[in-house]
């Protein structure tokens, strides 16, 4: 049973879903010279077991044609209540190679929770060794496994749309720490710092490697990097700089060179490395709700802010309070046309579909330029 909550339902009886989508098409550039903000829902795995229950998360992941028919029938309800659907239809059942896997870091599957990678050693002689069969891998060869390329040649026979690959991918940090244990990262750091500085320079590398290769196969010429770092608040400005900027301004500068855009997706309070963000040429951000919206603007003046409701406050809390969250961030970030309301990290789990429309309520009657 999906999550349809009565009173915000009868709050949003008078929303017109066409009207709202049609307008926020108009609302996308970085100006005031438009009808009011954007507005964007980021729902996810997490967010479609709990919106209808689902009975097996293994099975949703091991079985196309269950997750097909689930993400059909969630589609449904979104585009009646919603006016659009968030899922695809047609899922793949193979993938690329992560650049985790580069350092033989798998993922784990478990009932009632998401794939977790599981990091690969508590042994720093271990982990060397780690690093010298990553050097050793032949990454264009790697890349894409055979059951990969038959499932894309298949998929290409029947005329289907074949993804551009190799557009961003998790973060520095956020790798590290599912490569290896976030407490042996941070003693690592200390401990055994040449360790670590070779581990950013073979991660650099491999990241540079395995999304060119990705490009090239899927005729992907399009430039920009968007980066999903969640734990990059695990570290402090200076070890940031030292063991997570390297990286990121590698693969940038090959990947998403001059104005090409660049974007970085993070739950975690990231407040204390915005500066370093911005030297990095980042100029479309998706923080944690513990992040100001007045803060970003300030540190972040020409970048479009992607945020800053709560995802729990969505989920959880009053009419009131939503709207005044909303008139908030639009005072303090929306001024020069740069915000695109939505949620500050990804839409909690357990959000329904009545909270969303008075979301969208909300923002088409509080975030506007042309009143």
């Amino acid at each position: 049973m999906a999550i349809i909550e009565s009173e915000f339902m009868e709050l949003t009886k008078g929303l017109d879903l066409e009207a709202f989508w049609a307008e926020n098409e108009q609302c996308r550039a970085f100006t005031t010279d438009k009808p009011r903000c954007m507005l964007s829902f980021s729902p996810d795995d997490h967010w479609i077991f709990e919106f209808v229950d689902v009975p097996s998360t293994l099975r949703y992941y091991h079985d196309k044609p269950y997750r097909d028919a689930l993400h059909q029938s969630v589609n449904a309800v979104t585009l009646e209540y919603v006016g659009r659907a968030f899922f695809r239809e047609d899922t793949w059942e193979h993938s690329p190679k992560r650049i985790e896997n580069l350092f033989g870091c798998e993922f784990s599957y478990r009932e009632n929770s998401t794939p977790w990678l599981t990091p690969v050693t508590r042994d720093p002689d271990e982990f060397s060794r780690v690093l010298d069969r990553a050097e050793a891998i032949d990454v264009r060869a790697w890349a894409l496994p055979e059951p990969y390329l038959q499932e894309w040649e298949q998929r290409k026979a029947q005329g289907k749309p074949l993804p551009k690959l190799g557009g961003g991918s998790r973060g520095p940090a956020t790798i590290m720490t599912s490569v290896l244990d976030t407490d042996i990262v941070s003693f690592w750091l200390y401990d055994h710092p040449d360790l670590m500085r070779r581990f950013r320079d073979i991660l650099a590398k491999g990241m540079i490697e395995l999304n060119t290769v990705l490009r090239e196969f899927s005729g992907n010429e399009r430039l920009g990097w968007y980066i999903l770092d969640d734990n990059s608040h695990l570290f402090s400005p200076t070890l940031y700089r030292e063991f997570c900027f390297p990286v990121l301004q590698r693969v940038m500068e090959t990947l998403a060179p001059g104005d090409a855009p660049r974007g970085q997706h993070s739950d975690s309070a990231m407040g204390h490395l915005m500066e370093l963000q911005y030297e990095l040429g980042i100029r479309n951000v998706n923080y944690g709700p513990t992040v100001d919206a007045g803060l970003i603007r300030e540190k972040m003046p020409d970048a479009v802010i992607r945020g800053q409701m709560p995802p729990f406050l969505l989920r959880n809390g009053r009419p009131d309070e939503i709207r005044q969250r909303v008139i908030d961030d639009f005072k303090k970030a929306g001024a020069t046309g740069g915000l695109e309301v939505t949620t500050a990290g990804s839409l909690a789990a357990g959000t329904g579909v009545g909270r969303m429309r008075w979301f969208m309520q909300v923002v088409q009657e509080e975030c506007r330029y042309d009143a």
